[in-house]
Parts: C-alpha cells; structure tokens; sequence
C-alpha cells in the first residue's frame, strides 16, 4: 500500500499554498473535510481555529476550502444555481484570487462554471480548474493547477533582459508545495543560503508566497527548481514565454551536503557569481558533523555499514540515497520510488545503485527488507514498524504521523542536513 496524495490533493494545495488566494470546491463535503484540515494544519492563516467562528454557509466550521456541499439531486439537476449561491457568498468573504475546482463526481457532470463567473463579473478574480487530473500523481496536478495559475495572472518582465542583467538579482524558487514536509523550513534555508550569492528571492512557487509576488517573478534572473517533479513544466513555462534561465541541480532537490553544493554551484554558474561565501557555510556544516559522527563511530562503529530502506519520490530519494552511501558509508537495501517521480532524476538514481553493486535495491519495495532504518511518510513507518521491516525511521514526507512542529525545520540545505544527521546518529544510537 501506497500513501500519497493524487493530483486532486495536489492541485487544491498549489492555490492553497498561496496568501491570498483560496480554493472553492465544486463538489460534496466529503471532499473539502481531508483538504480543508491539511491546509490549514500545513498552512494556518486564522489565528483562532475555533469552529464556531466559522459556521458561514459553506464552510461547515473549517477556515479552508469551502465548499458547494453537492448532494444528489444536484448531480442529476445540475448545480449550477448552488455555485451560483456559493460563489456569491464565498466571494464577498475571500476578497483575493478564487479557483474553482471540481471533484472527480462534479466533473462528470459538466455544468458550465465559467457562464455563473462571467455572470457575476468575476473573470479577473476567478477562475476554473475542470479537470486537474485527479486521479494522476500529486505533482502532475499541481502542475497543472500552477500552469493554469500562470496563464489567468500572466505574469510578465516589466523590465525585459537588460534590466535581469544590471538590477539587484532576484531568482524564483520552484517546486515547493505545502505537500512537501517542513516546506516553511525550506523556504528560509535557501533564502538564507542563496543570500551569501547576493540573490534575493522573489517567488516561492508554491509555498507561502504572494500573488504580487507571482505577478513580478517574470523579472527573476533565473528560476531555481527545487522539487523537479513539482516544478520543471513551471519553469519550461517561464523560459519558453518570457525566457528566463533554468537552474537545475543534478541531484533534485538540495538534500545533504554534496546536493547542496551542487546547486549553489550551479546557480553560481548560471548567474557568473562567486560561490565561495555560500560554499563555506557547507564547509562549517561539515565540520560540525564530523565531529560528532566521529565520536559516535569510534564507539558504535555505525553509521558506517548501517542499511537503509526508502520510500519517496525520485528528487528526495535520489539525493538521500547518494549522501547516506557516500558520506555515511550506508548501505541501500530498498529504495522504492512514488507514482509521478522525475524520470530523470530516477534514472540517475538507478544508475548511481548499479555502479555501486545495490542492482537489487532499485525499486524494490521497503516491506521486502529488515533495514536498520527506514525513510518515508508516516503510514508507512507504522507499517514498516509493525513488520518489523526497519529497526527505527524517519518521515521525511507526508503524510506524517502527527506530531505538532513549532519550530520551523527543513532537511534542505545546511540545517536540514544536520538535522537529519541528528536524527540519523539517534535513531541509530537508540535502538
């Protein structure tokens, strides 16, 4: 069993992981109740959570994505005099962007959506989403979703070419989505990081960012691709219509210190600047940790030979794979990549295991092996827990066991590298 979002998830949460804009859902209650939660709990906006304070038609106590409420009449009559209601009273209170999206059972009956919004004078505010793809992978929804965004904001470079060049340099971040854990976290890192380049960080394409935002991040010197599964069409968009550079880095998503500064290099690379302030900082991690992992194996003797089982998509799990063998001396036992995954950046991964002799290990399910620890969302752990298929795991993606974070964390970058490290040496240290 597979826990991971479809393209339905994946598209309500790119609009959602916007300030001001905000999903209305065509379609029954039963599919606002999941997104409703794992939007506010990924993204809280109101400072109170106190249902009673929001006990507005159509959003039956949940500060997010309202919804239409569909019953069955609806599907056989059509709907379109309750979108109409809805969208009327949903608007005055959500005073930004609207996307309306439908659930898989609203699609089927077709009503024309877009009539009701042209009714009511809203095109510049509201737009439609038919079909995201829904049962596809979160990523290729999101896409979808943020390509359709792009196309009603049309972003564009106010100041063309020569202005990127000469202007303080700003740079978008793609392929962030509240799907992916400790995104806030990993916002500040690279803004953090990428600040030791000079880089200023207009877009973050879709995590906590701002429409004005979206709107100006056509002048971006470059757009640096994070999560390619969530951002690569993004930015073949960006280069395709207002020509703006792409910065990839090998690995996927910065993730350890050889990905990290393979990104940094890159972006250096692109941009003709020096990297040396930025790299230093992964220097100073690297000594922090050495010193640590040191003392740890002079009286355990792990990390080193420690196995490992993963489940993730290929830009985590790529990146994860090259850091615990080559930095950590682990072996990959099982490493299992999720439906959507950058085909790219898998076959990197796959060749990386063949090289070094763990044929075996790709793609192969984490339930077929007993690995010292596993890394994967929550259900997964327990299951893998429950079978005794991993000694000890870490959740490095959704959905999570629940545990409530106060403080902002991240796995990329420097500090997300010595947490895990952190987590790695203990997990390992208690069992």
């Amino acid at each position: 069993m597979i826990f991971s979002p479809d393209a339905f998830t994946g598209s309500i949460l790119a609009v959602e992981g916007i300030r001001d804009a905000a999903v209305i859902l065509n379609g029954p209650t039963g599919c606002k109740l999941y997104h409703s939660f794992l939007s506010d709990r990924q993204f809280p906006r109101e400072s109170s959570h106190d249902p009673l304070a929001f006990q507005d038609e159509f959003y039956f106590g949940q500060p997010r994505v309202p919804c239409t409420c569909l019953d069955g009449e609806d599907y056989i009559r059509g709907s379109l005099q309750k979108f109409e209601r809805a969208l009327a009273a949903i608007a005055a209170k959500e005073k930004d962007l609207l996307m309306v999206i439908n659930s898989p059972g609203a699609s089927l009956v077709g009503d024309d959506l877009e009539s009701v919004i042209k009714k009511a004078g809203m095109q510049d505010r509201c737009f439609v989403v038919e079909n995201p793809g829904f049962s596809l992978p979160a990523a290729r929804g999101f896409e979808n979703v943020s390509i359709a965004l792009l196309e009603h904001l049309k972003p564009h470079s106010i100041h063309g070419p020569l202005h990127r060049q000469n202007s303080k340099k700003k740079v978008n971040l793609i392929g962030l989505s509240l799907l992916q854990k400790y995104w806030e976290g990993s916002v500040a890192e690279m803004k953090r990081l990428l600040a030791f380049l000079g880089l200023e960080v207009g877009a973050a394409f879709l995590a906590g960012t701002s429409l004005d935002e979206i709107r100006e991040s056509g002048d971006a010197v470059c757009n640096i691709v994070l999560f390619p599964e969530y951002g690569r069409r993004i930015a073949e968009w960006y280069r395709e219509r207002l020509g703006t550079p792409i910065v990839f880095s090998s690995f996927g998503a910065p993730l350890g210190f050889d990905a990290t500064e393979s990104l940094l290099r890159e972006v250096a690379i692109a941009l003709d600047i020096d990297p040396a302030p930025a790299l230093a900082e992964v220097r100073k991690a690297r000594q922090v940790s050495y010193r640590q992992i040191s003392r740890f194996h002079s009286y355990s003797g792990l990390p080193k030979g420690a196995s490992f089982s993963i489940r993730a998509e290929s830009s985590l799990a790529f990146p994860l794979t090259h850091w615990l063998y080559s930095y950590l001396g682990m072996a990959p036992l099982a490493v299992k990549l999720l439906p959507g995954s950058d085909p790219e950046i898998a076959e990197s991964l796959r060749t990386f295991l063949e090289e070094k002799g763990f044929c075996e290990a790709w793609n192969r399910d984490p339930s077929l092996e007993s690995a010292d620890i596993a890394f994967a969302d929550g259900p997964t752990l327990q299951l893998l827990k429950a079978k005794g298929c991993c000694k000890t795991g870490i959740e490095i993606a959704l959905p999570e066991e629940g545990y409530i974070h106060l403080i902002p964390k991240t796995y990329l970058g420097v500090s997300g590298s010595l947490l895990l490290l952190e987590e790695i040496v203990n997990g390992l240290r208690s069992k």
